[in-house]
């Protein structure tokens, strides 16, 4: 008995299994493209861009925001020595890169010591008033004792550093109406 399934050479095929048998060439199937790529790609894609351009302008508005702070703290830093008296100028000129010139040149002594004190978050600003205030006090007497100067500046300059860091960038500015007394003599 002859199995059916014994193997042959193919030159020996009966006819039968030759109709069975129609073998075709392997076909490589078409290579897949990858375009157009599917609209959620492009939708994915366009909101990549838009986070990318709106982050990459917030940091740049951000960091000219901050310059002028950075600016001020660098020049406190560098000068260890600094006087009270150069260390309200230094808060003016900051304060002055946020908000209406004309309305804070007006400000001077208690007025512009109200002001900063007004920019600061509640929580510093009796620390800033108690270190600052000798120095608002003392900014147009003609004499002071040496060691009163001294702790004057030191804290004036803790001081500074206080409004400089926590209040600026001031975002909106909260600018104290002068007076009509004050308005006329500044007129005068």
């Amino acid at each position: 008995m002859a199995i059916a399934n014994s193997p042959t050479s193919p030159g020996q095929l009966s006819s039968g299994q030759t109709a069975q048998l129609q073998l075709h060439d392997i076909h490589v199937p078409e290579q897949v493209s990858n375009f157009p790529i599917a609209p959620g790609w492009w939708l994915l894609l366009a909101l990549v861009v838009i986070i990318a351009v709106w982050t990459y302008k917030k940091l740049q508005k951000n960091k000219r925001l901050n310059n002028s702070k950075n600016q001020a703290l660098t020049a406190l830093e560098n000068t260890p020595s600094m006087s009270a008296k150069e260390c309200i100028t230094l808060l003016k000129w900051a304060a002055m890169q946020y908000v209406n010139r004309q309305q804070l040149a007006k400000l001077h002594g208690d007025n512009f010591q109200d002001f900063l004190m007004k920019q600061l978050p509640e929580k510093y600003q009796v620390r800033f008033i108690e270190l600052s205030t000798a120095a608002f006090k003392g900014q147009y007497q003609a004499t002071q004792a040496a060691r009163t100067t001294a702790d004057t500046d030191s804290d004036c300059q803790q001081a500074t550093k206080m409004w400089l860091t926590h209040a600026l960038p001031i975002i909106e500015p909260t600018v104290p109406p002068v007076s009509a007394e004050k308005q006329q003599e500044l007129s005068a």
